[in-house]
């Protein structure tokens, strides 16, 4: 069964630049999904640009990172626990600022980030590390 015609287009936001851009997605009948416009919202009246247009070639899970994963002895990649993980990057972000002080951390994030995500992004890096090298692609 064609899946593409039986199941309706969804409609989201387009993940990337912060514009908002509306975004059709449906399967493609295949086993994938299909990617368009949304011809109805404001932002963009169907238009995308070209990362929003490849936004289908991000939806599959081959090669994709799924679990944490460090380097063992010998560095090979190895699977981890989240707690293992997290432990290890509180662990180098310690040693960056004993050894090279707060200017030697940068965050850049991204410019989808809600209002609340961009205020703990901030405080980590402004109150707790101690640095003010935070930038965005966003307007806000």
């Amino acid at each position: 069964m064609d899946l593409s015609l039986t199941v309706p287009a969804i409609r989201t936001t387009c993940p990337y630049c912060g514009v908002g851009c509306g975004v059709l997605v449906s399967p493609d009948g295949e086993g994938g999904t299909q990617i368009s416009g949304d011809p109805d919202h404001p932002a963009n009246f169907g238009r995308l640009c070209s990362k929003g247009s490849a936004l289908a070639e991000t939806l599959s899970f081959d090669g994709r990172l799924l679990h944490p994963m460090t380097r063992d002895a010998k560095g090979r990649m190895a699977q981890t626990s989240w707690d293992v993980a997290l432990a290890q990057v509180a662990s180098g972000f310690r040693d960056a600022l004993d050894r090279h002080g707060p200017d030697a951390i940068a965050f850049y994030v991204s410019g989808q980030l809600l209002t609340e995500d961009y205020y703990v992004a901030n405080k980590l890096m402004k109150g707790f590390l101690g640095s003010g090298n935070i930038d965005t692609n966003s307007p806000r």
